[in-house]
């Protein structure tokens, strides 16, 4: 049921489509690399990926952006709960070892806030790696 606070302005009625937007994001993943082929049936062909990582959750797939020749879109995957999620998450990286699957990678659906801290972590995390070659660094709970 939609309701309406009054203050002072549209920060409230900002925060909370924010509140709604973080809900939403929290059913998604995001597939990138995922090769795109003029006559695909996404669905079967990302059900089939997770089947190779031992997961056949309900979902619903999408290519996202305009279509280039130069680049490959991202694959939107929206699943029934956030668990589902997580486990798909968990198992990702599993990708890495099937040939087919090499290049793609699976991440969560971030706002565009969340995405720039990413990037952000990402560089600081890249430059620590740079100057000490010896340890292993990875981004947890990002």
């Amino acid at each position: 049921m939609p309701f309406l606070l009054m203050t002072g302005g549209n920060l409230t009625s900002r925060h909370v489509q924010n509140v709604i937007s973080k809900e939403d994001r929290t059913k998604n993943v995001l597939i990138f690399g995922f090769e795109e082929t003029s006559e695909e049936n996404l669905n079967h062909e990302v059900g089939e990926m997770f089947q190779q990582i031992e997961e056949k959750p309900h979902f619903e797939a999408v290519r996202v952006g305009k279509k280039s020749a130069e680049k490959i879109r991202p694959v939107k995957v929206s699943f029934e709960n956030s668990s589902t999620v997580h486990q798909i998450l968990v198992k990702a990286k599993e990708l890495r070892l099937i040939s087919r699957h090499k290049t793609v990678f699976i991440s969560p659906d971030r706002s565009p806030e969340e995405r720039t801290i990413h990037q952000q972590l990402v560089l600081e995390m890249k430059q620590i790696a740079k100057e000490d070659t010896d340890k292993h660094y990875y981004i947890r709970s990002g």
